[in-house]
């Protein structure tokens, strides 16, 4: 039917909004308007064609437009009723209601659409003013309702007029302006008609988690099956034929701290303070565990010429120290101060032991020394009251030994060596232990450093250690290769030695007293006897064994020492005899036969010292310096220092023809240097 458009202005248009909705104000009418009026300029009208509804989908953003980021939900829109004008700012035929609706799923388009197809007009086509059909096959019933529902019904099924494109004038038209507020996002619509009034389900924003029970029996907890709690036993329980072992008892809550204090409160309650003691008394630290290895795996293999199989220093000094507390902190001791922490292997130590420092092991070793000295000094009290026995008085002596030893690590040697020396014979002739291999060890070490404390030692009227009677002579039944550790002692050759420091102090004593012959008959018929046994004396070893070269070399050693003590210089008028000559380049070849990692090393320093004071001849002296540096190198102890030291001041007297030279006990004695040369 034909339909006569009256024009209506937007300023009279009329919004119906539903009962649950606020009446928007001014801003938001002029928000939904999306277009501005437009002037459009006064032209003759023509006739207009009329185009048939055509169904095109609606997208969203077409529908939407600015106001996608508007919810409308809340909101149903009415009619919106031009009465004068139009909103494009043409009369009245051109203009059109427009009616706005909205959905419980989507603000923008039109939930009673055909699959959201709106209809427009058709070119080509003329409209009778009628429209057939429903939208999504709903019919209308016009005449249910009064006037005004049907002229609002008709006004919504009125077709949208447009001016043909020659009738718009867009110059004055503002440009569209997007919208930089995200579209949101659409929820899917449901199926089947939307409700009127959509109930609004509000969901929980996250799912409550139903915590386990903590209160049924504790057969149920262990099996972990569901307890249905019965008293006094669950019913789960007795259904499977188990025995129900009740419910836990209440207990008074406690916070975690009340909790945390209670433990550590039970623990030091329920658990004993149990510190265990070191297996080995003395062995304690991991210092002490250094001083232990380096005694064990070095320091016992350079003070005898035994092999590994039969090395007195750990087979019968170790498990003596196991026993006796004072015998294991002197043996630490010993150790710790053999470890020269400036050379490479004491760098050595240091880097395989990140734990300690050098502070920390020169602290403990000094602990242990004070500790050994302490221990021997009560023994020997109970020992001078009697209450010792013999295993006490075994254990006091190698306290003694560790302590002679140590006395070679001395920078400044004053003598404190003799000092123990003399108790070692101040005890062995009271009361000494029972006899065994521990005795006869520890007879040859001490008999061996007191016979070569008399190369460096100036008696001044005191008594010697080793004086022997000029009359004894060494028995025949002594010389034993199995029985000999270091050389001189059981073997005799140090009965030699002992008679020709007799002659010499003899002479000092003629040469101090200006007594004329300083060498008279008898010191020189002493000397024929002690000539004739030196040059019949023979090794105790095989040949071929590197401790028969060390005994070819005290042999030499013993006639240089023979030769040097008889011409005192005034009788030779400083014109070396090509003999001693001769005896000192056959010295010094024995000493570059020792190989420098041989144990004989340990036996070499007391020859060279011997045989350097004969050197006349400059040429000489330095295979003699270079023999002491590889006993220094061996042994690392600084007693080598000391005996290249007194060494030097002899050769510069000999070159100054100085008589001094002769005397180099009291030349040692001048300088301080109190050592043994061992």
């Amino acid at each position: 039917m034909d339909m006569q458009l009256t024009p209506v202005s937007s300023e009279e248009a009329i919004f119906e909004w539903s009962d649950h909705s606020t009446s928007p104000d001014r801003d938001d009418v002029e928000e939904i308007i999306r277009q501005t009026q437009g002037v459009y300029p006064n032209i003759p009208r023509r006739p207009r064609v009329i185009r048939a509804p055509t169904r095109r989908r609606v997208r969203i953003d077409e529908s939407c437009g600015d106001y996608s980021s508007v919810n409308f939900q809340h909101y149903k829109f009415g009619r919106i009723e031009m009465r004068a004008g139009s909103m494009d700012g043409s009369d009245g035929s051109n203009s059109s209601a427009i009616t706005v609706m909205t959905s419980a799923t989507s603000s923008c388009g039109d939930p009673w659409s055909a699959g959201g197809f709106v209809e427009e007009e058709q070119d080509g086509h003329e409209h009778n003013g009628s429209v057939e059909g429903s939208w999504d096959g709903e019919h209308i019933h016009e005449h249910d309702h009064d006037h005004d529902q049907d002229h609002d019904f008709d006004m919504l099924l009125e077709p949208k007029l447009e001016p043909l494109d020659d009738e718009v004038n867009l110059e004055s038209v503002a440009p569209r302006t997007s919208s930089t507020l995200p579209s949101p996002a659409q929820p899917k619509r449901p199926r089947g008609r939307p409700r009127k009034n959509p109930v609004q389900t509000i969901e929980p924003l996250h799912k409550i988690a139903k915590g386990r029970s903590k209160t049924g029996c504790v057969t149920c907890r262990r099996r972990k099956k569901k307890c249905d709690e019965a008293k006094p036993r669950c019913m789960n329980c007795e259904k499977n034929a188990v025995v129900c072992e009740g419910y836990p008892e209440k207990q008074v809550w406690k916070s975690g701290k009340e909790k945390a204090e209670e433990a550590a409160r039970l623990r030091r309650v329920s658990l004993p303070n149990i510190t265990l003691q070191p297996v080995i008394r003395g062995v304690e630290t991991s210092g002490d565990k250094v001083f232990f290895e380096h005694y064990i795996y070095r320091l016992s293999h350079i003070f005898t010429v035994e092999g590994a199989d039969n090395n007195a220093f750990k087979d019968q000094l170790l498990p003596m120290a196991v026993q006796h507390a004072g015998l294991m902190h002197s043996i630490l001791s010993l150790s710790s101060k053999h470890i020269n922490y400036d050379s490479e292997y004491g760098q050595k130590v240091l880097l395989q032991h990140p734990d300690i420092d050098r502070e920390s092991l020169e602290e403990r070793s000094q602990y242990h020394h004070s500790a050994a000295i302490e221990e021997l000094h009560k023994d020997l009290n109970r020992h001078e009251r009697g209450e010792t026995d013999s295993t006490v008085i075994s254990a006091c002596l190698g306290q003694m030994l560790c302590l002679v030893l140590q006395t070679l690590a001395d920078p400044n040697p004053n003598g404190t060596h003799r000092m123990h020396l003399d108790a070692y014979k101040h005890i062995i002739q009271k009361s000494q232990p029972d006899e065994g291999p521990f005795l006869n060890f520890i007879r040859e070490f001490f008999q061996f450093h007191i016979i070569l404390d008399e190369i460096i030692f100036l008696p001044e009227g005191r008594g010697r250690l080793g004086a022997v009677s000029d009359d004894w002579d060494l028995p025949s039944n002594i010389i034993q290769p199995d029985a000999v550790r270091l050389l001189g002692v059981n073997d005799g050759l140090f009965l030699y030695m002992s008679k020709i420091t007799n002659i010499r102090n003899s002479i000092r004593h003629n040469i101090q007293n200006k007594i004329d012959p300083v060498v008279d008959y008898r010191a020189l018929y002493r000397a024929a006897e002690i000539d004739a046994g030196i040059r019949d004396w023979t090794p105790a070893w095989p040949a071929g064994d590197s401790r028969d070269l060390a005994g070819l070399l005290y042999k030499q050693m013993m006639w240089v020492y023979l030769w040097r003590t008889i011409n005192p210089p005034k009788n030779t008028s400083w014109k070396p005899d090509p003999r001693i000559t001769q005896a000192v380049d056959d010295g010094i070849t024995l000493l570059e036969q020792v190989p420098p990692r041989d144990p004989a090393q340990t036996l070499v320093l007391a020859p060279a010292f011997i045989i350097g004071c004969a050197a006349f001849e400059k040429r000489q002296r330095e295979p003699i310096r270079k023999a002491i540096g590889v006993v220094k190198a061996y042994m690392e102890y600084r007693n080598s220092d000391a005996a290249l030291k007194v060494l030097e001041e002899v050769w510069r007297l000999m070159d100054a023809r100085d008589e001094r030279s002769w005397d180099w006990q009291s030349l040692a004695h001048g300088l301080g240097m109190d050592f043994l040369a061992t």
